[in-house]
């Protein structure tokens, strides 16, 4: 059984001395200011990248980011007092910045950041909650756990720990553990280190991203939790080795001192670092109506003179053309040079619409990219498109666009991706996929979603002929 004994933890104390292999004795606040300030413009380069992709707005970097700059603020106060200050050697010891560094170095190994340092909530056996950092950390019943990168387009989740082997068989021993040989009953051990009373061991880290990822299932898939270990070495004592292996089978991966990359230039990282919101696309896309209106809208094409008989939501969507032009932005950088291809009932729904409300520009450029009452090349349709719009026409823009013999259900079935903008339609299928999944591996369609949809501009009510 495991019992507490003094002369095991003393000795695995003695052997820990020289065991640390990140050691802090040597840092100064000059040193630390410096590395603070490198990590910082880092992260400044990394938000630049983002917001030229615009996903500066999505990717959640504002609590990494103030906690950095608090620490650089709190190092620039004592850069210049006497280095053997109390208060300074204080600062030095407990300075954060090996902790926000290895946090960093751990992102600068990952792909597709969507967040750094980012606290989840939930209460047990319920759904994950949606709220602000602070909004539910005081209320009874909510469990919350704090994940240090969220990667792979929210399908990683990578928890980073600097504790040492020391610092672990204090809190052990501590806690009235240790590990002799006189049993071979690991259950009781890790029952007893993961006590209601212990805040936030390792283990109990482990747990709660564990029950969390489980509540986190999107696009058909739970996320992968990862622990970053990086003054923990594979030699370990086997008070800790036995914690790390409970770690382990709960399905978490564990990475140690050993394992982990040394730290990476960011330029060679950086432009991995940011989501390719296009990387798992087929070569073929499938296109649903409501993508078939963004291709042809005038609202699509350049500046609309609003009406008076205009609906809010045309004038909203206006506003919005003049800031983040959809197709040119967003749109065609998704299409690439992929073929496009689209169902015979998708096509037959936006003709009816556009012969009810279309304008003549909308109806025209509906024939050019589907070739309709055109014998024409590729280049030829793409040259009477572009008479027809604002926007440079994007050459490997592939037209016409495919007619083939249920949209969503079709690019499903062919292992296509469908491109849209009906979010409604798309959660709805993904709700009643995992509804009624007969296994954790039913796979849904891929439907990447457009953040912005467009409507016909339309004509006036009496001039298609509707009477009031």
């Amino acid at each position: 059984m495991a019992t507490f004994n003094g002369n095991t933890i003393a000795e695995s104390m003695a052997a820990m001395k020289l065991s640390d292999p990140e050691p802090n004795s040597e840092r100064s606040v000059k040193d630390l200011l410096q590395k603070s300030q490198d990590l910082m413009t880092e992260l400044e380069q990394f938000k630049a990248l983002l917001k030229e992709r615009r996903q500066d707005k999505t990717v959640e970097l504002r609590h990494f980011s103030t906690n950095l700059q608090s620490e650089i603020k709190s190092l620039t106060k004592l850069a210049n007092l006497d280095p053997e200050d109390e208060k300074v050697a204080h600062t030095v010891s407990s300075s954060n910045f090996p902790f926000y560094s290895a946090v960093w170095n751990t992102a600068k190994g990952c792909k597709g950041i969507t967040a750094l340092r980012k606290r989840f909530f939930w209460t047990t056996g319920q759904k994950l909650l949606k709220s602000k950092r602070g909004d539910l950390s005081a209320q009874r019943n909510i469990k919350s756990v704090e994940v240090d990168v969220v990667a792979g387009e929210d399908f990683e989740w990578v928890k980073v720990n600097t504790i040492t082997a020391r610092r672990m068989i204090f809190d052990l021993a501590k806690a009235g553990w240790a590990e002799d040989d006189s049993t071979d009953d690991e259950g009781e051990d890790f029952a007893r280190l993961d006590s209601d009373d212990e805040s936030e061991g390792l283990l109990k880290q482990a747990k709660l991203l564990v029950e969390a990822s489980k509540l986190a299932r999107t696009k058909y898939r739970y996320p992968s939790v990862r622990m970053v270990l990086p003054r923990l070495t594979k030699d370990c004592p086997k008070q800790v080795a036995s914690v790390l292996q409970g770690i382990r089978a709960l399905g978490v991966t564990v990475q140690l001192f050993e394992d982990i990359p040394r730290s990476l230039e960011i330029s060679t990282v950086l432009q991995r670092m940011v989501v390719d919101p296009f990387e798992k696309f087929s070569e073929t896309l499938n296109v649903d109506c409501t993508m078939i209106f963004a291709f042809i809208s005038d609202l699509s094409h350049g500046q609309v003179e609003s009406k008076d008989w205009h609906h809010r939501f045309l004038i909203k969507q206006m506003e919005m053309e003049s800031e983040d032009k959809l197709l040119p932005s967003i749109v065609w950088p998704a299409c690439g040079a992929r073929k496009l291809i689209c169902t015979r009932e998708a096509v037959a729904r936006a003709q009816e619409i556009i012969d009810t409300i279309g304008t003549d520009t909308e109806r025209k450029r509906m024939e050019l990219i589907f070739g309709f009452n055109h014998e024409s090349t590729r280049d030829q349709l793409a040259e009477e498109f572009q008479k027809l719009s604002e926007y440079s026409i994007p050459l490997e823009w592939q037209l016409p666009i495919a007619i083939v013999d249920s949209v969503f259900l079709y690019g499903w079935a062919s292992g296509l991706t469908t491109i849209s903008s009906n979010r409604v339609v798309a959660k709805e299928i993904e709700a009643t996929i995992e509804a009624n999944r007969g296994s954790m591996d039913v796979q849904g369609p891929y439907i990447w979603l457009s953040p912005m949809a467009r409507s016909l501009v339309g004509k006036e009510k009496q001039r298609r002929g509707v009477k009031e």
